[in-house]
Parts: C-alpha cells; sequence; structure tokens
C-alpha cells in the first residue's frame, strides 16, 4: 500500500535574505511540489511567518538575489495550481502592542515595500493572515483566513475548500506564526528590537544581528568577547567577499553602534533559552484559554517562530490538544507539517 499524500503543506521560518537560510533545500521542497513528489491530492501550500527576514536584510538588496528569485518564480508557479497562503511572522512586521489592532496596517505597510517588484504577485494582500482555521463549515471542509481574533468563528476574511479531508464534524485545527504566544514581559523587550530592526535602513546594523544570531547565538558561543575585527575577519569567509569590501560594508558602524548590538544580543539570547516546547505550551494554553475569545473549540495547533520542530499534548479547554511546531529552515535540518486524509498531521524533514 502506497504512502498517503498530503492535501494542505504547512512550512514556516524560510528566513530568506538571513544567514544560514537553507535556501537550495527550500528550492527542492517547491520543485518537488510542482513535479508531483507530493501527489496530485495537494490543493494548499502555507508559509506560516518568517518567510522573508526583514531584521535581517532590506528588501532592495532581498529582491537582487539570485536564489531568492528562484524562489519567488517557483512560487509564482505553484500559485497557479494549488492556493498559496502566507501568515506574518516577527520577521516581517512589528509585533509590540496590540498585534491584533494593528495588524493590518503593519501588513500593508510590509506590502508595499514589495509593490512594484517582478514578484509583485506574492505581495497581494488576497494571500496573506494572521490565523488560521481548518475546519468544516457549512458541511464543508474549509481553510478559513482571519486578520485578528474578533473575527474568529464568525468572520472570515477568505474562505478556501479543501477536497478530500473528510474532517469530523468536531475537528479544529489553529495555525499562526507564533509570536502571539510570547509572554508580555519577553515581547515588550525582544520585540522592540524585532521592530527597530524591521524600520532600520541601516544595512551594516542588519549584518551585525545577522551574525550575532546565526553564527555567534546559534553555535553557542559567547557574545562579549567578540570584537568588530573578529567580526570583519569571519565574514570575510562566511560571505566570500574580500576584506577590503567587508571593511567598506561596515565603514560606518562606530565601535559604539557595535557594543550597542552586542547588548541587544545578550537580550535576545535569554530569549533562545526561553522559547523550549515547555515554555510554549503553557504560553499556548494561556492563549488558548483566553477569557475574551471563545477557542474552546480548537483541538489541533501549528505553529512555528521558535525553530524547536516537534509533536506535543496537552490538556487545554478541557481537552486534549494536539500540538507541532513546524521547525526551521534554518540552523537544522528543515522541516515541514503534512495534513493528510482526516485532518491527521504528520512532521516531516527534508
Amino acid at each position: 500500500m502506497g504512502e498517503i499524500k498530503p492535501i494542505i503543506l504547512v512550512a514556516s521560518d524560510v528566513h530568506l535574505g538571513s544567514l544560514d537560510s537553507e535556501r537550495e533545500l527550500f528550492i527542492q521542497f517547491l520543485k518537488d511540489i510542482i513535479s508531483g513528489e507530493f501527489g496530485n491530492e495537494l490543493q494548499a501550500l502555507i508559509i506560516l511567518g518568517d518567510f522573508i527576514d526583514l531584521c535581517m536584510d532590506i528588501p532592495e538588496r532581498i529582491l537582487k538575489r539570485e536564489k531568492i528569485q528562484e524562489i519567488f518564480t517557483l512560487l509564482l508557479d505553484i500559485k497557479k495550481s494549488i492556493n498559496l497562503i502566507f501568515v506574518l511572522g516577527n520577521h516581517e512586521i512589528p509585533v509590540t502592542g496590540d498585534y491584533d489592532e494593528k495588524f493590518k496596517r503593519r501588513e500593508l505597510k510590509f506590502l508595499l515595500k514589495f509593490k512594484n517588484s517582478d514578484f509583485s504577485e506574492l505581495f497581494n494582500v488576497e494571500l496573506y493572515c494572521q490565523y488560521l482555521l481548518l475546519k468544516k463549515w457549512n458541511n464543508e471542509d474549509m481553510l478559513l483566513l482571519y486578520d485578528s481574533r474578533d473575527q474568529i468563528e464568525n468572520n472570515p476574511i477568505k474562505k478556501i475548500k479543501i477536497e478530500g479531508l473528510d474532517l469530523d464534524t468536531d475537528y479544529s485545527c489553529f495555525m499562526t506564526h507564533g509570536y502571539q504566544f510570547d509572554s508580555d514581559i519577553h515581547r515588550f523587550f525582544v520585540g522592540q528590537i524585532w521592530k527597530s530592526l524591521i524600520s532600520n535602513k541601516k544595512f551594516e546594523v542588519k549584518e551585525t544581528y545577522d551574525y550575532f544570531w546565526n553564527e555567534v547565538i546559534k553555535e553557542g558561543r559567547k557574545i562579549k568577547p567578540i570584537t568588530l575585527k573578529q567580526m570583519k575577519q569571519e565574514l570575510v569567509k562566511l560571505k566570500n567577499m574580500s576584506i577590503e569590501s567587508i571593511e567598506v560594508l561596515f565603514s560606518e558602524l562606530s565601535n559604539l553602534e557595535f557594543n550597542l548590538i552586542k547588548t541587544n544580543m545578550r537580550i535576545m539570547k535569554k530569549w533562545e533559552r526561553a522559547s523550549n516546547p515547555d515554555y510554549y505550551f503553557d504560553e499556548i494554553k494561556e492563549f488558548l484559554e483566553d477569557d475574551e475569545y471563545d477557542f474552546s473549540k480548537i483541538n489541533h495547533v501549528i505553529y512555528g517562530h521558535t525553530h524547536h520542530s516537534g509533536v506535543s499534548y496537552g490538556n487545554i479547554n478541557n481537552q486534549e490538544v494536539e500540538i507541532l511546531n513546524s521547525g526551521s529552515w534554518q540552523h537544522m535540518q528543515p522541516s515541514y507539517v503534512e495534513i493528510i486524509s482526516k485532518g491527521k498531521m504528520n512532521l516531516k524533514s527534508t
């Protein structure tokens, strides 16, 4: 008996524009979709946030990168035959304050940055949302898109019919990027850093953060001993550039700015240590048991954000809830989620 093929694919945290993004593997993943490797029943690809990394790169440079252009071209091809849906993450839009109230404005500001590109079709507001529900809707299996929690259940901004899932009437799968599960204190401190980086137009500042996050924190190295000179020397090899080019790139980065970035990265390191699955279960539980919203029917959750792929189960709203973190295409073996018949979810790696 052959392997059951997916009806929906969910991937997250590709971080295009950042060091260590597995662009080649993601290109192959998209080519496999186009070639039919995932079968003929596939009807939707959901990219669950942090697809583009505006903390670590700027739109003008992202759009010129050859591998990213190839990825965008493949997505345009995929969009012709199946539904393509993007959820925005904390490396694409600010997530401070009331993220539901401000989501629409932040979404439109993000899309404007790519409006006049050759790939503007991928930055159509119709493709974007903050939350999704997969469930029965008027006796049909539907992907329901939302911009805020107030809309959930009764007022989706878009409905996409999915054939062949045969969901049970009580099945309800909630999907979002996952920054929504950060505690208020984490979002206050770390969210300010993400916000400032997204708006920062100094490429050398983004490059420095990129280096510290991907080559220092993720490699388990100590932040304090790293000097500006050492970073430049390492980037020669990492970026395959001459030392003269690196010196020009960072000519306007002062030691004061460099040391301030190091201070901020210590905060990021604390967030990294806290972003484990056990911590996020408590935050997911608190989110879904919020008194202001009725999430009592949700029994499956898919999110990304923390890069810790895995499957777990817990009691939320007096029922067992299955929780999948879809993982990342950065720093580790890339992973994704397959949703097959009856809404069963499988975590896969490339």
